[in-house]
This record gives structure tokens, sequence and C-alpha cells, in this order.
């Protein structure tokens, strides 16, 4: 993502009359690495979960087929989307183009019925792109993770049946 500056200022100036120039200063909040780092701690926790409901799992789940199935990642990326119309202009003034390359990406046009705006929808269309980026690169590891914790666990359990049984062998 760029800039890692919190907010920007932006100078506007207009003419009241023509002998004065009067300056405003707009404050720009940029929440956006925030806002996809909470989506991206959610499809976490939305992974982790489904793992807990499938234990019997042995590779790691699709985003698209396995834990959206239920519409769980379509969720959090939607409410991930600011919804008040400052907030959206500032975050497109600050990442426009890449919000727009993320809409054209995903195949749709400006054109049409968005309840919300075209340019909320490219909102959500980055925010999907980053999630699935990053589990691109990272379920697998924790996958793994949750693999061996696991199967660490089980064989504790056998472990465990196995002397139960032998002390009660013994009596």
């Amino acid at each position: 993502m760029t800039g890692t500056n919190p907010q920007l200022t932006q100078v506007t100036e207009y003419k009241p009359s023509e002998d004065q120039t009067m300056k405003r200063t707009v404050e720009i909040e940029d929440s956006l690495d925030e806002i996809v780092d909470s989506a991206i701690e959610d499809v976490k926790a939305e992974l982790l979960s489904y793992l807990e409901s499938n234990p019997d799992k042995d590779e790691t789940p699709c985003i698209s087929n396995d834990l959206d199935y239920s519409g769980a990642i379509h969720e959090i990326v939607d409410g991930s989307v600011p919804i008040y119309t400052g907030e959206i202009d500032g975050l497109f003034y600050l990442y426009g183009s890449e919000f727009e390359q993320a809409f054209d990406d995903a195949g749709f046009e400006r054109e049409g019925s968005w309840p919300s705006g075209w340019q909320a929808a490219a909102i959500y269309c980055y925010i999907d792109e980053k999630v699935r980026e990053w589990y691109q690169n990272n379920a697998d590891d924790i996958f793994e993770e949750w693999k061996e914790k696991r199967d660490e666990a089980l064989n504790a359990d056998d472990d465990n049946d196995d002397d139960i049984s032998e002390s009660q062998a013994s009596v």
C-alpha cells in the first residue's frame, strides 16, 4: 500500500471576491491500512474457526469454496468497506487509482446500479484483493501450524488412553 502518513492536508483556494483569496485546509484520515489489516485478522480468525469445526481437514481450505461457502468472507470484506461518503471520498482521493484498478480487474463497470455507489464497490474489490493475496501467501503456514497442534493433541490423547488401559489391566 502506498503512503504511511496517517493524514494528508489538502489546500484549496477560492475567491469570494476579486481582491480576496481564502484558503481552506481539509484533513483526510488515511484509514486504509487499518481497514485491510482488520479484514485480514477477521479472515485469519475465520480460517481457524473453520479448521476447529472441520478437524479432519488434511489440506488448506479454499477461501472461496470452503471458507466463503457460508458467505463469511464476503461478509468480512463487505463489513470493512466504509459507509460514510466523506470517508469513501477521502480514501478515493488518496488511493483512487488502486481502487479503480481492483474494480476493473474484477470485471465490473462503473455504469449500473450500485446501491452504495461504484466507488464503495471499488473499495470492496480492493479489500477483497488484499485479503485473497494475504490468504494465498499465509494460509498454508497457518494450516500447517494448526495441523501440528491437532496432531500433537491427538497423540497426547492416544498416550493417555494407553496409560489408562495399562492401569486398568494391572488392577
